[in-house]
């Protein structure tokens, strides 16, 4: 993940998880719980199981894409669990990661 990729915010926790921000037009959801489930599992990516044992990546960043129009007041949030961590993720580009 580039520096322009990474997330803006980042809260690290060590027992209450990690919360990142992140920008949909930019980075691809998948991969921003990808990203942030490793900080808050201090380790490389690779290290995780593949994001697909636990929800179907394209699908998911199809559901969180940014809307094609600029009227919408809804948030969508998603939830699963992903390498032992409790995943929240919303349209908005919020992405909270904590053990479960």
């Amino acid at each position: 993940m580039s520096e322009k990729d990474s997330p803006n915010a980042g809260e690290r926790g060590s027992s209450e998880g990690i919360q990142n921000q992140y920008d949909w037009s930019s980075t691809e959801p998948s991969a921003a719980v990808v990203e942030t489930t490793a900080q808050a599992a201090s380790c490389d990516h690779q290290e995780l199981g593949p994001l697909y044992d636990s929800i179907d990546p394209d699908a998911f960043d199809a559901i969180l894409a940014p809307p094609t129009t600029k009227n919408t007041d809804t948030t969508t949030l998603i939830s699963f669990m992903y390498a032992g961590y409790s995943v929240t993720v919303q349209s908005n580009g919020t992405v909270n990661v904590s053990p479960v």
